[in-house]
């Protein structure tokens, strides 16, 4: 049972609140959006479809308008938009039982694929797929109209305006990173640590292309984008979107026309694919920095160094600790921004969910490992593993102590035996 101190029982201020049924394969989620929300669960669950459709609610009108730009017209059929939206096939996930509802106000999805005549238009939600290394494929930008009918409007989206950074406001510059009016060192040192070893991100266009290098010091070409690691190409285009909600003087990034049309939501699909625990810390890092800015983040994640910073978090802040048990754990020098980082990260609302199949989603953000409920106690089956294989490890060593022990003779005895 949940004392009234645990993180899910209080409701965030102002906060925003999303709830389907029966949509693809959710039964039932009912999800109050905390400052960093994490949703957890295993493949095939809905995470997907459940964040695209936040991206729906939020930025309908803006979606509609980009089609329109890229001369996509769906001529009124709502099966064909939900198809170009989710992906090929995906409209059917949308049935007879299926509702939607946004801040307790029901939204049906066929009604989402209609534009209003509001003037929200401008993005408010900045979205990272999990499929990202899509976007720079050969390590070369895409923009959106090089992708097809059917593949996920949330990748599109994303390489386009990855493709638009490398060519014009990023590529100009040549050097990416480590770049020091990029981020501060707070932030830099552990990437340059932990996912880039040293090694220069640049922009190569000594083929007439631009395309994104790796420069290796005492080498005179950089590195080919299928020479890098696995983690370092899922990073890289992460990287890139985070720049640009970061590299701001003012706390968001404008995505309209004044400064008050801006981005206030990021969501992060598995920020943690192909990386290395130190290297998912340094991601982590990163997203205390949206939070800091004031973005609203919600990531989707399988790792547990993800929920463990959660799990941190709020202990940190029921037992009144202070900006450098935060620094401690990520290992920060005690420098201003560092300190300033730890401070906000303490103010802030932290939220988990677990999606499970053919269940009702659960909000799991006490993560209290003594939970009556397994999905909370195992942190969504994330330590279901570690947990099980403590338990059968102290299974076989309490056997083993419990086995009768065979005296040993001793070596004189043994040999007259032998002798005889």
């Amino acid at each position: 049972m949940t004392d009234s101190s645990s993180p899910k029982a209080r409701k965030p201020k102002g906060a925003c609140r999303m709830a389907v049924k029966h949509l693809g394969p959710i039964t039932e989620a009912d999800v109050t959006f905390g400052d960093l929300t994490v949703i957890v669960g295993p493949q095939a669950t809905g995470k997907s479809i459940f964040l695209q459709t936040l991206k729906l609610v939020i930025d309908r009108d803006h979606i509609h308008e980009t089609f329109s730009r890229h001369s996509i017209s769906f001529n009124g059929q709502p099966s064909a938009f939900l198809d170009g939206y989710f992906g090929r096939g995906m409209a059917g996930a949308w049935g007879a039982k299926s509702q939607l509802h946004w801040n307790g106000r029901p939204l049906p999805l066929p009604e989402l694929t209609k534009q209003t005549r509001g003037r929200l238009r401008y993005e408010r939600l900045f979205y990272i797929p999990a499929q990202r290394v899509m976007s720079l494929p050969g390590g070369v930008s895409q923009n959106f109209g090089q992708f097809n009918y059917g593949d996920p409007y949330t990748l599109r989206a994303f390489s386009d305006a990855i493709h638009g950074l490398i060519q014009n406001e990023f590529g100009a510059k040549g050097e990416l990173f480590p770049a020091s009016n990029r981020l501060n060192e707070t932030l830099r040192k552990p990437i340059a640590d932990h996912l880039f070893g040293g090694n220069h991100l640049v922009v190569d266009d000594t083929e007439f292309t631009k395309r994104l290098g790796l420069a290796v010091p005492g080498q005179k070409k950089p590195l080919g984008f299928l020479s890098w690691s696995a983690g370092q190409r899922e990073f890289t285009p992460m990287l890139m979107g985070l720049y640009w909600l970061c590299t701001v003087a003012t706390t968001r990034r404008k995505s309209g026309s004044t400064a008050k049309e801006t981005i206030d939501w990021v969501v992060i699909e598995e920020p943690e694919m192909g990386l290395h625990p130190r290297a998912i810390a340094a991601v982590l890092l990163l997203v205390l920095e949206l939070l800091r800015r004031g973005y609203k983040v919600v990531l989707s994640s399988h790792s547990p160094v993800v929920l463990e910073m959660v799990w941190a978090l709020q202990e940190f802040k029921k037992n009144r600790g202070d900006e450098a048990d935060l620094r401690k754990m990520f290992e920060l020098p005690g420098t201003h921004d560092a300190k300033k980082l730890g401070r906000i990260a303490l103010t802030k609302d932290y939220r988990v969910y677990f999606f499970e199949r053919n269940g009702a989603v659960r909000d799991i953000s006490g993560l209290n490992p003594g939970a009556e409920d397994a999905a909370e106690s195992e942190w969504g089956g994330l330590v279901g593993f570690s947990s099980r294989a403590n338990e059968a490890i102290g299974a076989a060593v309490n056997r083993a102590e419990a086995r009768p022990r065979r005296r040993r003779k001793p070596k004189e005895e043994a040999s007259a035996e032998e002798a005889a």
